[in-house]
């Protein structure tokens, strides 16, 4: 099998062994999420004022009708929550997501009261977008952008459960993004710091946060807030955030502390089951989050670069697969590609790349490579740099797009392409900038 094949997946399928029909007399096992869903629907339909109760189309949840008002409700997170609690305290979770369902949200608050419930949250860059070809666009959650993969987004902390923020409430309040997020800033430096612990003294001093509040994240929002760790952490403040109430802080001076945190992250992520991010983060010189990278090629410094990778591979996928039954909901003919990585030979360096072919309307996720496929000629790579250096016009910002992507919107002249072919690279002499 050539590099090629190798490279795009292309592979002879493998034999799949026969799967033997369950016997007669086999005992069914009850499948854990139908178990919850019927166990929702069951109290839905014990709601007095719940006039119908019907399984959603499209998604693990259900759909009903109360006070001659719509609804739908989503299970995926309550799965992940219950799925190993106690059944005592299993019911007591399902029982506190109900009422939830039945406050008052924020719609029916006077924007003098909610801007005192404002907080600012983290989450994924993708979170949330699995149901934008359901939703009608002044539904969207009020966000804004603030590390690369993650978004941070607005919350009202109600009594019984954290609601997001839509667009059309900040209609409905007669604000503006600016001020609501203004608002939950203020919110957020209000918030207690209790919860902030010695957690490890080896190989170095480790912090963790656990407020119990839920905001453990949220408060890396706060400016200065990591680097305040500065004098606690031997080198330059160091965190992971792997799900969205657990964040552990360091200093980056000690490589096994180094180590541990990244091992720690990429663990805690993979089995999360309402996960952030597997990467490491640091602050600038004005105290504000940043992606932290290690400098160097040795084997620390790669893992802390492939932490990011795994991120932006992540939400890339999840990306991808928004986006095409978006596109399919709306008849929309877009290629939208994905982003792959391998690893160079030489020092386990990872390279992301993705595949431009010729005549295909095509969205390219931003990556380190990009290989050119003219159909008829050999696939070349070229960084992504030398790309939008050598053929302007040919790329254009999706402006929308998070992670960002780019449309492919004409496909390079003949001097142009034989201009990037001088440019072109080999995967294991990649640098990068």
């Amino acid at each position: 099998m050539g590099f090629w094949d190798r490279l795009f997946g292309r592979k002879a399928p493998e034999p799949q062994p026969a799967v033997p029909a369950p016997a007669a007399n086999a005992v069914q096992t009850v499948n854990p999420r139908e178990y919850l869903l019927k166990q929702v629907e069951a109290l839905l339909r014990a709601e007095p004022k719940v006039e119908k109760v019907e399984r959603h189309p499209d998604s693990y949840g259900l759909q009903f009708t109360r006070d001659g008002r719509q609804g739908s409700v989503f299970l995926d997170n309550l799965f992940a929550d219950t799925r190993e609690v106690p059944p005592e305290a299993r019911s007591q979770l399902i029982q506190r997501f109900l009422r939830s369902l039945w406050q008052d949200g924020p719609d029916s608050l006077p924007w003098e009261e909610v801007r005192q419930r404002l907080l600012p949250v983290l989450r994924s860059a993708t979170f949330g977008m699995s149901q934008l070809a359901q939703l009608e666009s002044d539904r969207e959650l009020v966000g804004r952008r603030t590390l690369p993969f993650l978004r941070e987004l607005l919350v009202v902390d109600m009594p019984e459960s954290a609601m997001f923020v839509q667009r059309r409430h900040l209609q409905e309040w007669g604000a503006d993004a600016e001020a609501a997020f203004a608002a939950a800033h203020e919110n957020l430096a209000g918030l207690p710091l209790d919860g902030v612990e010695l957690y490890d003294r080896e190989p170095s001093p480790i912090w963790s946060v656990d407020s119990g509040d839920t905001y453990e994240t949220s408060r890396l929002l706060h400016p200065g807030f990591l680097a305040s760790f500065t004098g606690r952490v031997e080198g330059r403040p160091i965190a992971i955030l792997p799900e969205r109430s657990t964040v552990l802080i360091a200093g980056d001076a000690n490589p096994a502390t180094v180590a541990r945190l990244c091992e720690s992250g990429e663990r805690e992520y993979e089995a999360a089951s309402r996960r952030l991010t597997p990467a490491l983060y640091t602050v600038d010189e004005a105290g504000r989050v940043v992606p932290y990278l290690r400098p160097g090629n040795d084997a620390l410094a790669q893992r802390v670069r492939l932490a990011h990778v795994r991120l932006a591979l992540s939400e890339y996928a999840a990306q991808k697969e928004s986006l095409d039954k978006l596109h399919e909901a709306n008849s929309v003919d877009v290629f939208v590609a994905s982003l792959s990585a391998v690893a160079r030979k030489k020092d386990e360096r990872p390279v992301t790349w993705c595949v431009w072919s010729r005549d295909v309307d095509t969205l390219l996720p931003r990556s380190d490579v990009v290989a050119m496929n003219p159909g008829n000629q050999d696939v070349f790579m070229v960084p992504w740099e030398d790309l939008e250096r050598l053929m302007p016009g040919c790329l254009t910002p999706v402006p929308e797009a998070w992670p960002p992507r780019h449309r492919t919107t004409a496909w390079p002249a003949p001097d142009v392409l034989e201009r990037l072919s001088t440019a072109r690279v080999e995967l294991e002499d990649y640098v990068g900038p």
